[in-house]
């Protein structure tokens, strides 16, 4: 039987086809932060975005950035979006120049070039207000709001075109979180009205150049998932499990392709967890998603032992669906997992 690479096997689910294993997400994913587009400081280190934000390395989530909130903040209010903000001129940047840099050896064929929307609307709103600032707007000024993600949306959708036009991408990542682990950040009809409709603008559009869309939102976003659904991703992450997961399987195995689902507060990040309790984990979600549907494993975790749960994937889900590839699983663990490993999805 002929093996299947990551990409080919990614792209049955897609056609909603069997596949042949289940994704090992560091081995399918070949990750593109473009260095142009700043929704972080360049080359992520301390210092200004392009709308003027400050960030710094958070010691607490060390590698992500976090806003620098002893910085001043870019609005004092939502309705200062008009005249205070700056819009980049996408049109001014040497996009081909910059592709060549950050893609240096060129798209690699065996796996899918994702790129990285960081920043959706809610993202950006706290971003230049502060987080409290932002979530009383979306109470006294929600049309202002709505203003703002609607231009905000619009720029996505051009850098969404030029990544297409420059890099060759197949995956938009748009990232735009949304949830506590206790509930949204927001009342429903909030998002109902102000978010879903450019998100809804900015999927189509992605569809329209041909690409995928994965909608990564984190927190508990039951009360809204079926309306998320409907706006069409052909991907939604990181799946976590606040939520009703054995309900999402149910409900929308045959419509998207699940990425993430692995615990990692509860499990992976736990000290009082062992490796077992990692492997157990990875088996049971896996299990539930795959079984029956689409399921690319991954955590949005905060230690290194994500890696543990990330290389049991590899293993048991080579083994899922009982075809031969056990001269992988065989070379993985002699050591090419450590070069798999070196550009593992994070999505904060």
């Amino acid at each position: 039987m002929a093996k299947l690479t990551e990409r080919e096997n990614f792209y049955r689910m897609v056609a909603r086809e069997q596949p042949d294993f289940v994704s090992h997400q560091p081995s399918l994913i070949q990750m593109l932060m473009s260095s142009v587009v700043l929704d972080r400081p360049p080359a992520h280190t301390d210092g200004q975005d392009w709308f003027g934000v400050w960030w710094h390395d958070d010691p607490t989530s060390p590698g992500l950035l976090a806003v620098d909130i002893s910085k001043p903040r870019v609005l004092e209010s939502i309705e200062d979006w008009e005249t205070a903000l700056t819009w980049p001129d996408l049109e001014a940047i040497d996009w081909e120049a910059a592709a060549k840099a950050d893609l240096p050896d060129g798209k690699d064929m065996t796996k899918v070039l994702i790129t990285f929307i960081v920043s959706g609307p809610f993202e950006r709103l706290h971003d230049l207000l502060g987080f409290e600032e932002a979530l009383i707007s979306t109470i006294t000024d929600p049309d202002a709001c709505g203003a703002f993600f609607s231009k905000l949306c619009d720029f996505k959708i051009g850098i969404i075109r030029k990544l297409k036009q420059y890099y060759d991408i197949d995956v938009v990542h748009f990232q735009d979180d949304w949830g506590t682990q206790k509930d949204l950040f927001f009342q429903p009809d909030f998002w109902r009205t102000q978010i879903k409709p450019h998100i809804k603008r900015v999927i189509d559009a992605t569809h329209e150049l041909g690409l995928l869309f994965d909608m990564h939102s984190c927190g508990r976003i039951d009360l809204i998932i079926d309306e998320i659904m409907e706006l069409g991703p052909d991907i939604i992450d990181p799946v976590q499990p606040v939520n009703d997961l054995v309900r999402w399987q149910h409900d929308y195995k045959d419509k998207v392709i699940f990425m993430g689902g692995l615990n990692a507060q509860d499990v992976i990040d736990n000290p009082a967890k062992t490796d077992e309790d990692i492997f157990s984990e990875v088996h049971e979600k896996t299990d539930l998603f795959a079984t029956d549907g689409y399921f690319i494993p991954f955590a949005v975790s905060l230690t290194p032992r994500v890696l543990t749960a990330l290389d049991e994937s590899f293993i048991y889900g080579r083994r899922f669906y009982g075809n031969d590839y056990e001269d992988e699983i065989a070379a993985f663990l002699k050591g090419d997992k450590a070069a798999q490993e070196t550009t593992f999805m994070v999505t904060e």
